[in-house]
Formats: C-alpha cells, sequence, structure tokens
C-alpha cells in the first residue's frame, strides 16, 4: 500500500525490478492487481494510508507495519492533557494515553498539520502549573492551562474537539459548535460565543484549503470478498474505541433486540452474522419472564444472563445490543464473558462503546456506505424484525385466549 502524486510513474517505477530490493522484487512479481483511490488532498491520502495499513497489516508495508519509526500523535490522559507526537515503542510504555492517530509515515506532515490547526484548539504541552504563562500563551498557541487561565472541565472540552477533528468528523463538530454558539448567546456570555464564532470560522477556513481532512475517512475495498471486507472494516472501528488484537476474530457476531407493548408480552430476539452473512439457522426466541411493566433495561438483562448458560450455541466475537448508552449500560452488568459488547442506537445511528481502559463512554457513527455500518444495520434491522415477529405471535396467541 501507498500513495502518489502520479500514478502512472509510481506504477513504472516497479517494473524496472533490477532496481529493487528483494522484497520490493517478491512484492512486483507476486501481485496479481491494482486498487486504487483518488483522494482530494496529501493529507487525507496520509490519513487513509495510515488507517488502510492499521486495518489490514500488508505483509510488505514494513515500516508503518511494525511502526518503529513511524509517527503517532498521542493525546496523553491527564488532568490537562496534552497532544504529542511519539513513537509506538514509547506508546506501548505509556499507560496514561486517551488517543493515538496513526501511525503515520511522514513526520513532516504531521507536525506540519498539528501546527495549522493548534491556534484553533490551542492545546497545552507544559505540565499544569501556576506562575507565569508559557511561551506559546503569547503566541495565542496555548489556552493558558498551564497557570489556571483555563479550567479543566472547558480544556478538556476542547480535547474532546481536537479528537473529533483528528477522526475527520467536521461536520458534526461544526454543528455542536453551533448549537454551543448560541447557547452561550442566548445565555448574554457574548465573549464565550465569540470565542466559539471564532473557532468555527478557524475549521472552515482549515477543512477548505488544500490540506483539508475528511469528513470520514471511507476506505476503498481491497478484498474481493465482501464478507472479508466487512471484517477488516469493522476490525478497525472496534480499535478506534475498545483494546482489541490486530486479528481479532469477527466470525461471529450476535444481535439482541427486546419488543413488547406496554411490558406485555415481552419477547427477545438473538440473531447471528457469520462471516458476515446473517445465519438464520442459529437465531434463537427469548420470552421474557420478568413482570408486565415496561422496563426495557431488566429485559435485556434477563435475555443476556440465559444466553451466557447455552455456550453450546457457540460462544459470539462480538455483541450488539439494539439501544444506547444506557442499553450498553445495563448489558455490562450482567456479560460476565470476555468478549465485547456494543450498542447501537437510532437517530441518527451510531455505536456507543465502553473503553475499560480509561472508564470512558465513546460513539462511532455509521457513514452511509462503509461495509462495516451496512453489516451492523443488517444486524439491527434482522433483530428488530425476529423479535417484533415472536412477539406478534404472542399478543395474537394471548387475545385468542
Amino acid at each position: 500500500m501507498g500513495k502518489a502524486k502520479n500514478l502512472y510513474k509510481r506504477l513504472y517505477s516497479y517494473t524496472q525490478i533490477f532496481k529493487h530490493n528483494e522484497k520490493t522484487t517478491i512484492l512486483v512479481t507476486t501481485a496479481i492487481r491494482v486498487k486504487f483511490q483518488a483522494l482530494r488532498s496529501e493529507f487525507e491520502a496520509l490519513l487513509v494510508e495510515a488507517e488502510l495499513i492499521r486495518a489490514h497489516q500488508p505483509q510488505y508495508n514494513i515500516l508503518l507495519k511494525d511502526d518503529k519509526s513511524p509517527l503517532y500523535i498521542f493525546i496523553t490522559n491527564e488532568k490537562f492533557p496534552r497532544v504529542l507526537t511519539t513513537h509506538k515503542q514509547t506508546i506501548f510504555k505509556q499507560s496514561n494515553s486517551m488517543a493515538v492517530f496513526g501511525p503515520f509515515p511522514s513526520s513532516t506532515q504531521v507536525r506540519y498539520v498539528l501546527k495549522m490547526i493548534r491556534p484553533i484548539f490551542r492545546w497545552c504541552n507544559e505540565k499544569h502549573k501556576s506562575g507565569k504563562p508559557c511561551f506559546f500563551v503569547h503566541l495565542q498557541l496555548c489556552s493558558g492551562a498551564c497557570t489556571g487561565l483555563v479550567g479543566e472541565e472547558d480544556y478538556k472540552q476542547s480535547i474532546l474537539h481536537l479528537r473529533a477533528f483528528l477522526h475527520g468528523k467536521t461536520q458534526e463538530l461544526t454543528a455542536q459548535l453551533l448549537d454551543e454558539m448560541n447557547r452561550a448567546s442566548s445565555e448574554k456570555r457574548y465573549e464565550s460565543a465569540a470565542r466559539l464564532r471564532d473557532k468555527i470560522q478557524m475549521i472552515r477556513e482549515v477543512t477548505t484549503t488544500k490540506q483539508s481532512l475528511p469528513q470520514d475517512l471511507k476506505l476503498p475495498q481491497l478484498l474481493q470478498k465482501e464478507g472479508d471486507e466487512m471484517m477488516v472494516q469493522l476490525r478497525r472501528i472496534l480499535a478506534q474505541h475498545i483494546a482489541i488484537p490486530k486479528q481479532f476474530p469477527l466470525d461471529r457476531i450476535e444481535g439482541y433486540d427486546i419488543s413488547n407493548t406496554q411490558g406485555t408480552n415481552p419477547t427477545a430476539s438473538m440473531v447471528v452474522a457469520k462471516h458476515g452473512k446473517m445465519d438464520p439457522s442459529q437465531y434463537r426466541i427469548f420470552n421474557i419472564t420478568l413482570g408486565k411493566t415496561p422496563n426495557d433495561y431488566g429485559m435485556m438483562k434477563e435475555v443476556l444472563t440465559r444466553r451466557q448458560k447455552h455456550p453450546e450455541w457457540g460462544v459470539p466475537n462480538l455483541v450488539v445490543v439494539d439501544g444506547g448508552k444506557g442499553q450498553l449500560r445495563a448489558a455490562q452488568t450482567v456479560w460476565k464473558w470476555s468478549i465485547p459488547v456494543c450498542s447501537l442506537a437510532k437517530e441518527p445511528d451510531r455505536l456507543f462503546f465502553y473503553n475499560q481502559k480509561t472508564k470512558t463512554y465513546t460513539t462511532h457513527q455509521l457513514q452511509d456506505d462503509d461495509l462495516a455500518s451496512i453489516l451492523l444495520r443488517r444486524i439491527r434491522d434482522e433483530s428488530h424484525r425476529f423479535a417484533k415477529k415472536q412477539h406478534t405471535k404472542r399478543r395474537t396467541q394471548s387475545v385468542i385466549k
């Protein structure tokens, strides 16, 4: 995998086999096809390349796969988080990471991007202390957190904005900042509203230049089988939010949903996707025995508790429950297997995760056309359909009785 301004020249260079080292010679002589994707900027290409290599772990991208020299953007998990650039061996020695972006092959480009966006988010890389402001305060590149000019909550909110920006969620971030600006204005906090207005303007200026960030990274499909590509893209999403191994298996994914009418005739469904395809032979239905009052959280706890009593059905690699943060929290209280659980909420479609290391909830908004989002929606819709079908059957039977 790699990026090039001139694709013809890049591919032609590979025909000069006698000039290549052994690794490149093997790569060229064994390759059977070429896939490419045109992007809007060099920096977008940088981000896509890093994400593809992290997701696919290609055999011949040794430098980026081993990550000994390429650069990461590393946000510390401190009272006042710092934004640093570092290498792999440094990252894994750190126990206080809030977020890691990369690896990136070019330290020059990464440092340039950080230099470009620092006036917007104005992070502080000095340890928190009282006294004279640091040099970057005078350059308006630091918010003054190092001397107590900015409170902890306001500073961390700015860091969350930075993380959203680096994930390419510029539209979502801009909409959030507009809401905050309008709220500040309505509450007559005009200075805060002006600062938010300026931040929005700077984000718009940055994202309309040649170095613009993508609205969200859409990776090209590199594998021939759709199911395999789904697993690669889903594994990439999981790696962004929870700690999973590089080749984490996703052979069996289970989806759960609850269907009831004001607590009556409650039914839960379990649907299964194997290797990216729905497998109706593995579906299960649970007639909930909980009381007749509406209690979706309690019902989800019951079905997951009962599910764990049947390991003979097979052990899932991932569990997806229908609902938001509340459903995820309820599921976690009873889920004992060491298997990741996430929830999928609607309007907009987004995943909720709980990071055991940082003890925080994170979200991932599904895209319209990437394969991982298509698979997750398919699981959600199928679990809803199957639960509703059984609930309707139970309700009809109760009416007849």
